[in-house]
């Protein structure tokens, strides 16, 4: 077979397995327009202004705990910082980051968390979280929680966000309090 037979054969063998892998200028803008519409927003996806918030949710906590983690996923069409996060839930809530120090896990309060336009930020166990402390009572499986998250824009100008959380563990883990 020569080469051009080799090549459009390969062609079009990445088409049919890959989807639309890019055998022309056409075909890659028709690759580039169909994975795009293969990205879903979550559909608890929670938007306002530039900021879309989804996969928020909160770890249990019994009643004689006073601290417990929130999870939730930022993206921003445009630059942004998560800068405070209030709830009716508990008396100081912040956001922290975890990290290792040597053979140490330590976390610290952020004043800020900057986010890039169109690059997901994920706040997670294990990472940068929030943190709710204090709180004012239990924290159930399945009841709703209202968070209020603060952005600010690069010019200062903020951006009150409330969004609510639901209150469970994290998929395929024990529930459990945060623990610090």
């Amino acid at each position: 077979m020569d080469l051009k037979k080799t090549m459009g054969l390969a062609c079009m063998l990445g088409v049919s397995i890959v989807g639309f892998t890019g055998c022309s200028k056409h075909d890659e803008h028709t690759a580039s327009t169909a994975s795009a519409a293969v990205v879903a927003t979550p559909a608890d996806a929670q938007t306002q202004g530039p900021v879309t918030v989804s996969n928020v949710w909160v770890r249990p906590a019994l009643a004689e705990q006073d601290a417990t983690g929130g999870y939730l996923t930022i993206q921003s069409t445009e630059k942004l910082a998560l800068v405070g996060v209030s709830t009716p839930l508990a008396e100081v809530a912040e956001v922290h980051e975890m990290r290792m120090d040597g053979d140490v896990m330590r976390m610290r309060m952020l004043e800020r968390l900057n986010i890039e336009p169109g690059k997901p930020l994920e706040l997670k166990p294990g990472g940068n979280h929030l943190m709710l402390m204090a709180l004012k009572g239990a924290v159930e499986a399945g009841q709703q929680v209202d968070l209020n998250l603060l952005f600010e824009k690069p010019d200062g100008t903020k951006i009150d966000m409330p969004v609510k959380a639901t209150v469970r563990g994290p998929a395929g883990a024990a529930s459990g309090a945060h623990q610090h």
